[in-house]
């Protein structure tokens, strides 16, 4: 198979030569799939790290890392059980013993403070963490034609999307924007369609006018 940019290249046109555009929108529409699809297809498209005495904490900054699904810590028993997420004002007193909101190992919780997340009780090399979470991958568009975790459908949406702002980047800098204005009309369909083979609600403008009148 093509790489990405030539498979935009091949909707819109060989006028589309900006890597470093075409770049952006396949990671700007991987993002975008993400917000959409609905969450039996998100937990398809799942990664995750694990956490132990080393390193105990994850450092969100040299990570690629998209919304959190869940997190979990091992008990002594072996169970992985779900941290709830905490405010970090909070950790004083989950981690002071003689606080009555204290934790322990059967009621974990985890916190993101300085772009780093810290699960408590701190997670040991028996008693493990794993995070799970939806990459947000920096596409090469040029580098290849698979996205990591996502399924051929799913990425050829990605594609799509690329290609719409690649039209629409394009008809910026042309003159004659009609040229450009079925090319974009046709994408947003194939698009559309696209997403409701894989499960996605598409709400029509009408839809979206009558719950408006409806709430009004």
């Amino acid at each position: 198979m093509a790489n990405f940019d030539v498979q935009i290249q091949d909707l819109v046109g060989t006028a589309m030569s900006d890597q470093t555009a075409m770049d952006t929108f396949m990671s700007d529409g991987l993002a975008q799939l993400y917000n959409v699809l609905p969450n039996n297809k998100l937990l398809e498209c799942v990664t995750h790290t694990e956490l132990s005495n080393s390193p105990t904490t994850l450092d969100l900054d040299t990570v690629t890392i998209g919304p959190i699904v869940s997190v979990t810590r091992k008990t002594s028993q072996g169970i992985n059980q779900i941290c709830r997420q905490i405010p970090p004002a909070m950790v004083s007193r989950v981690t002071d013993i003689n606080d009555l909101m204290h934790v322990t190992e059967t009621d974990p919780v985890y916190f993101i403070k300085n772009a780093v997340l810290n699960v408590y009780p701190d997670p040991t090399a028996s008693q493990t963490a794993e995070v799970v979470y939806l990459p947000l991958t920096a596409i090469n568009a040029d580098g290849g034609s698979t996205i990591d975790n996502l399924s051929n459908d799913a990425t050829y949406i990605v594609v799509l999307y690329a290609a719409i702002r690649a039209a629409t980047h394009l008809m910026s800098e042309e003159e004659d924007i009609e040229l450009y204005t079925p090319i974009i009309k046709s994408l947003k369909n194939d698009y559309n369609t696209a997403l409701q083979t894989i499960g996605v609600t598409i709400s029509s403008k009408k839809e979206k006018k009558e719950g408006a009148s409806r709430e009004s």
